[in-house]
């Protein structure tokens, strides 16, 4: 840690320890002398046009660049409404100083002369938007997306491509502002090559219809859109890969494209047990209440397991994937685009767990387990987004989607319970457990909205039909036989559960919702909403156990088989103000919502007679919202916003059955549930200062819930727990994130060599609410995190990645009399990639992993390296043959932790160890030509758009 602390402190140092050469002056306008604050002053490298200086006038029109060395430039100055300066500069001297004087910029619109264009900044702010220039942060050859974003300031990209930006994970991602794959932002980022890329902008989206009337409705999520350099939007493109290696380790993939401006086709594949998923993988089946299966639960960060993403995953995945996307631009009225995905995952994992539980009075119970696990999916992705313009003032717009998967699974686990306290230490319970199911479903969306617009300025109305329907089927075997003991040793009981079991689920749901705008002036927008909500859903589950007499399942489980339907319907009406100034804009406004539920459940009882009930629920809730925008300059922006929301309980939390897939936790349903409201509150400030490059970005919210829906835990006899979710106040969460962004530019040698130092520090803190044993319970949970990221890049030579985490985790739970669970995590990440002869790259990419605070032999530092060796092949140096080891100390591991009101439980999985293989890539680019122009042209000749 010291000589990898001093390493960076050394680099960092270094970049201050040049000669003074710098040039100043003045900017004035040329006929009233005034001066001009925030014209750009850039100085280029002529031969590739990258910036190597950069500065803004401050309010008399005053600027200074340092930091120059030997070498001919060209100096730009711009400033809108003027014409370009330019002045070329031969700086031969190691001390060298100019004075401009006063530069008198004339009214003009010509361009600079000749191929020269002087850069704008490296970072953007523009309202609430984030916009990041790709030529500011160098990338390696042949790099994607992917390796882009891992240079921006805030952004963060995990092992397996997840991205966040200022803590938030990203759920879509644009290319052009239009969807790539239905915005699966892994499909976009590692098929897409970074040279391709202008800028990367960084928003928060809305719908399209909170797009259309300029109101929020409370819609946005945290998005990327890539916008694509204006030579790079015709033109065909791809990459190809193939690799082998020891263990009989394998990947392969490509992707082809061509694009000819709005019109654009992709089609892309794979194949890979290496546990490289270059996709988003989707439980589809799991979110709409399938069969359990019986398996442990998760949680909890990975404190080992690492390296490039091959050996990140755990257990081992195998998985194909293939799709193409299609996107185009018929006349002025159609707009279509639709994607095709399909990805199986076939995955194997072994762990060990050991756990802690938190309750039980003065004594304590231990469970060490250890399981198996097979699954196999199979997922089919169809979606289409149709605009139609139907004339200047009215348009439709339909958005279906098509979802379609089937899998199976097999788990098998042996668990030990030890019971504790002051006099005893005994095993308890002995047991194990062995399920199977086979799973499939399919869902439906379609989004239809009908826009228009009035004459008068401000005035639209648009209508909303929102339709989604939901189907899966289950069924499986579940086989656990447990072992009771007292503190004799004696066994006292012998529970040997054998039942087969089957589930069906339906839902259908609509939501239709009109809005109504009207300008009252030229900065006041009134709005109007109304949205009508039917959901109607059903659940049919049935479990048989195995009959000794006749050695067949036919013994129905009265207890775990029920029929059980639930029926939703609400009014919201709402309205709205915004009003929007130069420089802020604010809305704020509510809505009134009056709901139903309605719950209906049959059973068999043990008699063998069917038993039935109906409940009614209703519902009024008042949403409040409220925002503030505010940009008090160019590169400043302000924001806040608050929100109430609800969250109606779901099918399963609803249903009244027993679930006894997990002997020693049992679940079930409560039809008695209500719904949470939640107010949600976030305030975000950036800034980006143009003199010295820093970036400032800070992100504060806040939730408190009400009646959130939580566990409430009692014993159902010696060793085993019936859980059932309830009503509960007290939840609410604070989280703070903060990154610092310093792009130093400097120049060695006449070639641009930025250092990125970015620092990112998050802090969060909880406190949630669970009932356990008839006791109301809070618990407290508090995260202390630290990122630095250090970046350093020598043009063909050098690219350094360096990375620290330190995450500090708390957790007090009042189940054992406030027992604190302090642990952390470190990791520390370097990555380093050498160039010789222009073509020769060696790169090394080693994680070390730092897990303190844990049970007994979880606590272990992790060391992970990976390496390779690669030379860049033909002219245009676009193709690459590749040697990697990954893991090469075997020493990769995964280890969670997961906290909660029950237990604390640490985890050891089983992952991808050393292994080599063998590459060949191969990137091909033909830009300015489309495969399909020649065609396109005889087809649309005579056609009337």
């Amino acid at each position: 840690m010291r000589i990898f602390t001093l390493f960076i402190l050394f680099i960092f140092t270094a970049q201050f320890v040049t000669a003074q050469n710098k040039i100043s002056g003045k900017i004035v306008d040329g006929q009233n002398r005034l001066p001009l604050p925030d014209a750009t002053v850039t100085i280029i490298n002529p031969v590739d046009s990258a910036a190597i200086g950069f500065a803004v006038a401050d309010k008399t029109g005053l600027f200074e660049i340092k930091n120059l060395v030997k070498g001919n430039f060209v100096l730009g100055i711009t400033f809108t409404g003027y014409a370009p300066y330019t002045k070329h500069l031969n700086i031969t001297q190691s001390q060298f100083v100019m004075d401009l004087d006063t530069v008198f910029m004339q009214l003009d619109t010509s361009l600079l002369m000749g191929a020269v264009v002087v850069t704008a900044p490296p970072i953007q702010i523009k309202k609430d938007t984030i916009e990041f220039k790709a030529s500011a942060f160098k990338t390696k050859p042949n790099a994607t997306v992917e390796d882009l974003l891992k240079k921006l300031p805030g952004v963060e990209v995990d092992k397996d491509g997840n991205i966040t930006s200022q803590g938030e994970e990203i759920t879509k991602v644009y290319v052009d502002g239009k969807e790539f794959f239905l915005n699966d932002p892994k499909l976009a980022t590692k098929n897409l090559s970074s040279d391709m890329v202008e800028a990367v902008q960084v928003f928060d989206d809305m719908s399209e219809q909170a797009k259309f009337t300029k109101i929020d409705d409370g819609s946005r999520k945290r998005t990327i859109n890539i916008k694509l350099k204006k030579d790079k939007k015709k033109g065909v493109f791809g990459r190809t890969s193939a690799s082998a290696g020891t263990e009989g380790r394998y990947e392969g993939s490509g992707s082809f494209s061509t694009f000819n401006n709005s019109r654009q086709i992709s089609i892309l594949g794979g194949a890979n047990n290496i546990n490289k998923l270059g996709f988003t993988n989707n439980d589809l089946v799991s979110s709409m209440g399938g069969m359990s299966g019986g398996r442990k639960g998760g949680g909890g960060g990975r404190g080992g397991g690492g390296g490039n993403a091959p050996a990140a995953a755990n257990g081992n995945t195998k998985s194909w994937s293939a799709g193409i996307n299609f996107r185009d631009e018929w006349g002025r009225k159609l707009n279509f685009s639709g994607s095709y995905f399909v990805a199986k995952t076939n995955n194997g994992n072994y762990s060990e767990n050991y756990r802690q539980n938190m309750f039980g009075g003065d004594s304590s119970s231990y469970v060490s387990s250890k399981s198996n696990s097979s699954d196999i999916n199979i997922n089919h992705r169809l979606n289409f987004r149709l605009e139609y313009t139907i004339d200047s003032m009215n348009s439709v717009l339909v958005t279906p989607s098509l979802n379609y998967q089937k899998g199976t699974s097999d788990d098998s686990s042996t668990s030990t319970t030890r019971a504790v306290n002051a006099r005893l230490d005994y095993k308890a319970i002995d047991g194990s457990t062995h399920s199977s199911n086979t799973r499939d479903g399919e869902s439906f969306t379609n989004d239809l909205l009908f826009r228009h617009r009035f004459h008068k300025p401000g005035r639209t109305f648009t209508m909303g039909w929102n339709t989604a329907v939901n189907n899966s089927n289950g069924n499986g075997f579940n086989f656990s036989p447990y072992h009771f003991f007292d503190s004799t040793k004696t066994e006292y009981r012998f529970d040997n559960r054998q039942q087969i079991n089957d589930q069906t689920t339906r839902s259908f749901n609509n939501t239709i919702s009109s809005s109504v705008t009207e300008m009252i002036d030229s900065s006041i927008v009134w709005e109007l909403n109304y949205a009508y909500t039917i959901n109607k859903s059903n659940s049919d589950r049935n479990v048989f156990n195995y009959d000794t007499t006749n050695a067949l399942f036919d013994l129905v489980d009265t207890a775990q088989t029920n029929y059980f339907e639930n029926l939703f319907t609400a009014n919201r009406l709402g309205t709205n103000f915004r009003v929007k100034k130069q420089k802020f804009d604010y809305q704020f406004g509510g809505a009134v919502n009056f709901a139903t539920m309605q719950n209906y459940t049959s059973r068999i009882t043990a008699a063998g007679k069917d038993s039935s009930f109906t409940m009614r629920q209703s519902y009024t809730n008042f949403f409040p919202n409220a925002s503030f925008n505010f940009n008090p300059a160019p590169r400043k922006n302000l924001r806040f916003n608050y929100r109430g929301s609800t969250r109606a309980p779901s099918v399963s939390q609803l249903q009244n059955v027993r679930d006894e897939s997990n002997r020693l936790n049992i679940r079930t349903g409560n039809p008695n549930l209500k719904q949470e409201f939640t107010h949600t509150f976030n305030l975000t400030y950036s800034t980006f200062n143009l003199t010295n490059f820093l970036y400032f970005n800070m992100n504060a919210g806040a939730n408190v819930v009400n009646n959130k829906i939580v566990n409430t835990t009692s014993k159902e006899a010696e060793g085993i727990l019936l859980t059932r979710p309830d009503n509960l106040n007290g939840s609410q969460s604070f989280n703070f994130s903060g990154t610092v962004g310093i792009p130093l530019k400097k120049v060695t040698t006449g070639r641009r060599s930025p250092v990125n130092l970015n620092l990112t520090s998050s802090a969060r803190y909880g406190r949630d609410v669970s009932k356990i044993l008839d006791t109301v319970r809070f618990n407290y949970t508090s995260t202390l995190g630290q990122r630095i990221s250090f970046n350093y890049f020598i043009q063909d030579k050098l690219d350094l990645q360096a990375n620290a985490n330190f995450n500090y985790n708390n957790a007090n739970y009042t189940t054992q009399g406030a027992t604190d669970y302090k642990y952390f995590d470190q990791h520390y990440s370097i990555d380093v990639t050498y160039t010789i002869f222009k073509r020769i790259m060696f790169n090394n990419d080693f994680d070390y992993y730092v897990n303190t605070g844990r049970a007994q032999g979880f606590n272990q530092a992790i060391p992970m390296w990976n390496a390779y060796v690669s030379c860049l092949l033909f002219k245009k140096q676009n193709g690459e043959l590749r040697i990697s080891g990954f893991d090469l100390l075997n020493q990769n591991k995964s280890i969670n932790r997961t906290v909660n009101e029950l237990y604390v439980e640490d985890t050891y999985t089983r992952v991808l160890q050393r292994f080599f293989l063998v590459s060949f890539m191969y990137n091909f680019k033909n830009f300015g030509k489309d495969m399909f122009s020649s065609r396109s042209s005889r087809q649309r000749t005579g056609r009337n758009y």
